[in-house]
This record gives structure tokens, sequence and C-alpha cells, in this order.
């Protein structure tokens, strides 16, 4: 498949930024490889179901937190009580108490939910830390002999960290490789953009340009339907309703990649064409709760391309910022700065009772949150560190970047 992108942490110098980037490949394995994957998968998802709930039970019971070092001491004794353990690599087991302590620790910091249990249905994956290779178009790691075919489309650049083999619910297995790689920041540029995203338009600039909403769901919402019913009709458990399934999870793989590839894109060219970016801080969980936009929301992958905005800025010398999220910027004037009392959704285009100018509504707005974001005071040495720090921690997943 294509590249994945995942940002963790950015060290800004002079000229050049170290990053982490996650390479993605495609994987197929032969059936004993599938066998042995498929027992990593489910070892994984033990530990971290057994360790979860071993803590939400003491907490209840004793009111005592079960800290993520005490869970990891308590994993030999785990694998002489349930002895198939020993199968699995001891270091892939040991990430995945790992990855239940930074879950715990995001919910203690309000960075996200309580954790939740691991379901055998959906993706499924497991880390190796090291002691990985890929040979001759073959993935090697720990605990199984012969090496799992890759499709390597391009070779990881920087120092190889550390490896993610997972499984898509599309049955669809990938390797991701994360490596520290040194970024040179692009050459600085004159030119600076405001952004206005809607669902007319999937983004308005300031510059005048309309970036056309590709719906990409909603073209296949027709295909989808006839899957759908299709797989209704199956008798649960059956070979029949499994391959049906697939049908339906292969198209929702294919709509979810076409959408990263077009925000990748979109997002990589206006890092490169401008300096600057100014966006509006939209609050997308509270928009979706919209019964009448709410599809139109989610597919349109606001957040997302928010998400990109940020970490390619701090990686090639950008400046992104986001104005006030309750900022009147389809309201006030870009000539006058006149602030009309009420606007409706439906009026796409208003007259300035103070200056007479006419706008475009989106195009307005654009121009407004450039103004302001110009306007904006610049982040000190110790905030930026800060901010790219909690930037980091919303990472939770790995991306298809543009080929």
């Amino acid at each position: 498949m294509g590249l994945s992108l995942v940002y963790t942490m950015v060290i800004i110098n002079i000229k050049m930024a170290i990053v982490f980037k996650t390479f993605k490949y495609r994987l197929y394995p032969n059936k004993e490889q599938k066998v042995f994957l498929e027992k990593h998968f489910g070892g994984c998802r033990f530990v971290y179901n057994y360790f979860l709930a071993l803590r939400s039970e003491k907490y209840k019971t004793e009111k005592k937190n079960v800290s993520g070092f005490e869970c990891e001491r308590m994993l030999p004794s785990l694998k002489k009580e349930f002895s198939w353990l020993k199968e699995i690599n001891s270091q892939s087991l040991q990430q995945a108490v790992l990855n239940l302590e930074r879950a715990f620790q995001g919910f203690f910091k309000k960075l996200g939910g309580y954790p939740c249990f691991k379901k055998k249905k959906g993706r499924q994956s497991f880390l190796v830390p090291q002691h990985f290779r890929i040979e001759n178009n073959k993935l090697f790691i720990p605990k199984l002999k012969s090496g799992i075919k890759i499709k390597p489309h391009r070779f990881p650049e920087g120092t190889p960290k550390t490896l993610t083999i997972s499984k898509e619910p599309s049955g669809k297995y990938y390797a991701s490789i994360t490596c520290e790689v040194e970024i040179e920041p692009l050459p600085k540029r004159d030119s600076e953009v405001g952004i206005d995203l809607g669902l007319e338009h999937f983004a308005t600039l300031s510059t005048g340009e309309k970036v056309d909403y590709p719906r990409f769901l909603l073209k296949s919402e027709r295909k989808l339907r006839s899957l759908h019913r299709w797989l209704s009709r199956k008798k649960k458990g059956s070979h029949n309703r499994e391959k049906a399934r697939l049908r339906v999870a292969r198209l929702y793989e294919k709509t979810r990649n076409q959408r990263v590839d077009f925000l990748h894109k979109l997002s990589k060219r206006l890092i490169s064409e401008n300096q600057a970016i100014y966006l509006e801080d939209l609050n997308v969980k509270g928009m979706v709760r919209n019964r009448h936009l709410s599809k139109a929301i989610s597919d349109s992958g606001w957040g997302e391309f928010v998400r990109q905005l940020g970490y390619k800025s701090l990686w090639y010398g950008r400046t992104f910022r986001q104005i006030p999220r309750f900022y009147p910027s389809s309201k006030e004037c870009s000539i006058c700065h006149f602030v009309i009392p009420r606007l409706e959704l439906s009026q796409r285009s208003w007259v300035c009772p103070n200056c007479g100018t006419v706008h475009d509504r989106d195009l307005n707005a654009s121009v407004v949150i450039k103004q302001v974001g110009q306007g904006l005071p610049e982040l000190t040495p110790v905030e930026k560190r800060a901010s790219t720090s909690v930037f980091s921690m919303r990472q939770v997943a790995s991306l298809k970047q543009e080929a």
C-alpha cells in the first residue's frame, strides 16, 4: 500500500529537524505465517485485556492503582499460568503492557477516554521493538524462522527503531517501520494563506481558490448499500458471510485511503507554497452531533487535515496558527471589520451594511482568518516545546501519505 507517517516528537535545530516517520508496507504471509501472526495478535490482545481488567478491579475494590511497572513484573508468572504465551515474542507482550500504561497516562492527563478492551474483530496489531530486518524482499522477526514476503515500494529512511505488524478488517497484513529521520526545512516563502473549511467546498483559501469537496463516501454509498444487503442475507458463521464481510471491509478501506490520500496531497501543497497557514479552531466533535450534517462532516476529514498541517508545519519550518474557536469570521467584514448580528447557514453571500461590500461568505471568512491569525502573538520557545509535546501525545494512528 502507500507510505504511512506517524508524528511522535520534533526537535527543531537551526538547519535540520529530527522526526519519527513510519513507513508502511504490504505483507503477504503464507498459511503457516498467518497462524504465527494470529497467535501474536491474540497473545498481545489477551495480555492487554488481562491487565486492564486487573487494574480496573483493583481500583474498584481496593482503591489501589496498579502501575505499568508492576504489571510488567507479573508477566513471567502469567506465562507460567498460560503456557501458550511462551510461543509469543516476550518483547511484544511487554509492549502490550506499555501500551496499556500509555493509554492510562493519556486518560489521567485528559487526552483521551478510559482504556477499552481490545476486541477480536477489527484491526489487530503487535509491536516488535528490535531484532527485525528486511532481506531479499522478506521481513524477518523473532520467533519466526522463515521470512514474510514484503512489498518494499521504497526503502525506509534514517535509523529503524520499531516495527508494528497489523491486520486490517479487510484481511490485509501490513508492516510499519518507525525510523528516526532528519528533515531539512523547506526554503522560505513570502506568501501566507488563510483557510476556511466548509461542506460546499472543502476549503476556501484567502487567495480566492476553492478546493472542491471530493465526497468519497457519498460516491461509494450506492455500492455499500448493495454489499450490506448481500451481507445481511448470509447465514452467520458461514464462509459466504465471511466473503461478503470482506467485500464490505475492502470498500470501506478504499474509501478511507482515498480520503487520506487527498488530505495528504492538499496539506503538502499548502505547506510547500506558503510560509504561514492560518486556520479556524473547529469543534468537530460538537459539529458531528448535528444529525443533518454529521455524515458530510465525518466524510470531510477536517480533524485529520488540521493534524497533518500541524505536524508538517513543524517538520518543514512553517508557521501554523489557529484563531479562537468562537471568533465570528463569517460575520465580520474583511474590509471595514463590521460584524453583522446574524448570518444564516443558507446565506452564501451577504452585503456589509457599513461599507456596502458584497462578500462571498467563505472567501470573506478565509480573509478574516488570515487577518486575525497574523495578529496573534508569537509563541515563546518554552510554549512551542509544550505545544509540540501535547500535540505529539494526541497522535494515535498510522495514516497513508501521498505517493
